[in-house]
This record gives structure tokens, C-alpha cells and sequence, in this order.
């Protein structure tokens, strides 16, 4: 990775690590080990799982695996209270739990830690690091590399993104710590749709979407949906009201096209039920943001599925896992669950 590079990007992630995933919010950086080493970047995704995130300082692929490899094994023992003393030191004067909860906007997991994943910053990837990365998610080690390359358009500069892995594809076949978890299909998201004056189930069937905004803490939770996956769609209090598949990425409202009779209209051409839907319109960061989906099957309100036993959190989205909500989708919404099966089928993002 030439310096410069190196210093622009480690210097972005640093202040944003949107750029690498929105659901990450960072517990520090040059995280002292128990070795004396340092890790570049020490994150938690609203699951509570850990992320190692390692610059590729160009040292050789070697040198880059084995030393995201060992700090990865240091982190795998860290407990709450060793996560809470790493961000206060590195954080003075706020609290791990209190500001996971402001960043994700629910409270902390049960269980911290309870897996953790490697993630390799490069500006580009070279054989021998995809050779053993490749290596090692074939025999279940939580690894990836991500590349960026670096462009100046119009005085502007821009990072662009690019997997060596689908982020999916590792997080399903790395085995799961504990017996307890489930594994992902790589399919099925659990969505909050919870109705205000800005939004309402209604405009969500009519015009095929889901959305979250008034802030990017909530609205960034969307950007983890991507073509191809699974949404059952829960507003609190109510139950699950419909399934159906994301057909486009999470953009502010003022930038999604709604498909009315096979032609593209904006959100101001229209009419909906929900009276502030175009809230902070011109403002991305409070703006509703939608996620554009094609519902295979909807319920009105009282007619939703409900009931003990089913998942739910105050998530805006995650992954859905538990066997039995799944299975009680399925026999309510069997249009959405034609295709596929709950467990094995990975949808392409």
C-alpha cells in the first residue's frame, strides 16, 4: 500500500468507519495487547461481536495474516469488563455500554464477544494474501480483505470499496463459537417498522419499500440490506406484517425511485398516508431513508403474526436466526417461502 494512501485511508477509518461497514462503532484504535502489539482498529457491530480491523503497512501477506491472526486470538478472550476497560481508557469520560446503546439504539447483548471477526485493509489485494485468506474461510476462520482504491474527480476524492469475500458468505460459514447460536441462512433480516407520523405501513405495501430515519444511527441500520435478501417486516406491539425481497440498496428518500406503473417518480410527485413522510428532506442525515423491497406477501394490522416465542428486538435490522420464527413465517407468509429453505439458500448481495 503506497504511504500516502496508507495515511489517507487509515486517517478516514479513523474518523468514519461507515467507510469500511455502517454497523460498526469503534472501541479504539492502536488497541495495546497483551504482547505490547497494537491493533489498528478495534470495533463492535450491535450484535456485540468484535471486529479486528489491521492496515496492510506494506509488510508482506505472511506478516499481515499472522499478525491480524494472533491479536484476533487475544480478542477472542476478552470479556465485558476487559471491553469496558479498553474504551474507557481509550474514550475518557464515556461508557462502553452507554454509548452502544446511543450508537445502535438498543441495549448492550446478553452476551459480548461471543464471536469476532478479521478484517484486512488493503489498497489492493495481492495473490498471496487471497491465496491464504482464501485458505482460511474455506476451513471456518472469520477473515476478509477489503480493498480501496483512491480517485479525484473534480477536486473531490472519493474511497471505493471491494470485498475479496462476500462479508455474507464468511460470517455464515465461520462456525459458531457456542452450540447455543444458530447460523445465518445468509438470507433472512429482521426489520423494525415502527409507525409514526413519517411513516406507515400503508405507503410501505403501496409503494414497495421499508425505511428508517431521524438520525443515521437509525437509518445507517438499513444499509446492511442488500438485493437478493429476505425481509419480515415487524412493527413493535403489532407483530410481523409482511415478507418480501430487497430489490434496492437503502439511499435518503429525495434519491429513491418509486416504480408507479412501471415508471420511475420521485417521493414529492406522491401522495402518502403517513402526514411527514418528506421530514428533512433536502437533509440526508435526518431524512427518511428507504430500502426499495417487492413484498411476496403482506397482513394488515390485525391480522399480524404475534405471539410468544417470537422474535423480536428493538434493532432496526439483523439478521434472523431463531428456527421457530422462521418456521411460523413460513406457514404465514407461504408466497415469501416458495423458493428456498430456511437454513441452506444464501441470497447474492
Amino acid at each position: 500500500m503506497p504511504l500516502a494512501l496508507e495515511s489517507k485511508l487509515q486517517a478516514a477509518l479513523e474518523q468514519n468507519l461507515e467507510i469500511l461497514d455502517s454497523g460498526l462503532m469503534l472501541i479504539g484504535r492502536q488497541v495495546r495487547t497483551e504482547n505490547n502489539k497494537f491493533i489498528d482498529l478495534l470495533a463492535v457491530d450491535d450484535e456485540g461481536h468484535l471486529h479486528v480491523i489491521e492496515l496492510k503497512k506494506g509488510v508482506t501477506p505472511r506478516d499481515v495474516v499472522a499478525q491480524a491472526l494472533d491479536y484476533a486470538a487475544w480478542v477472542r478472550k476478552l470479556g465485558l469488563e476487559d471491553i469496558q476497560g479498553i474504551y474507557a481508557s481509550l474514550q475518557p469520560g464515556k461508557k462502553f455500554t452507554d454509548d452502544f446503546t446511543a450508537t445502535f439504539d438498543a441495549p448492550l447483548p446478553d452476551t459480548v464477544n461471543e464471536n469476532h471477526q478479521i478484517t484486512i485493509v488493503a489498497s489492493d489485494i495481492d495473490p498471496g494474501t487471497e491465496r491464504i485468506v482464501q485458505y482460511l474461510v474455506e476451513y471456518g476462520v472469520p477473515i476478509n480483505v477489503v480493498s480501496f482504491k483512491h480517485f479525484q474527480v473534480a477536486g473531490e476524492e472519493f474511497l471505493v470499496r471491494s470485498w475479496l469475500i462476500d462479508p455474507d458468505d464468511v460470517t455464515t460459514e465461520a462456525p459458531a463459537t457456542k452450540a447455543k447460536k444458530e447460523p445465518w441462512n445468509g438470507q433472512d433480516f429482521y426489520v423494525t417498522f415502527k409507525e409514526q407520523e413519517w411513516r406507515n405501513w400503508d405507503d410501505a405495501v403501496k409503494y414497495g419499500f421499508i425505511s428508517a430515519g431521524k438520525g443515521r444511527k437509525y437509518s445507517r441500520m438499513l444499509q446492511r440490506l442488500q438485493p437478493g435478501h429476505r425481509v419480515a417486516a415487524y412493527i413493535p406491539q403489532v407483530g410481523y406484517v409482511g415478507v418480501g425481497t430487497v430489490t434496492a440498496s437503502a439511499v435518503p428518500i429525495k434519491d429513491f425511485k418509486f416504480v408507479i406503473d412501471g415508471t420511475d417518480q420521485e417521493a414529492q410527485t406522491l401522495t402518502f398516508k403517513a402526514t411527514d413522510a418528506l421530514h428533512d428532506f433536502d437533509d440526508p442525515d435526518l431524512s427518511e431513508w428507504l430500502v426499495g423491497v417487492e413484498w411476496q406477501q403482506t397482513l394488515p394490522r390485525e391480522q399480524a403474526l404475534f405471539g410468544q416465542g417470537l422474535f423480536s428486538n428493538p434493532y432496526i435490522a439483523c439478521k434472523l436466526t431463531d428456527p421457530h420464527t422462521l418456521q411460523e413465517l413460513a406457514k404465514r407468509f407461504p408466497q415469501a417461502f416458495q423458493e428456498g429453505s430456511l437454513t441452506g439458500d444464501t441470497a447474492s448481495s
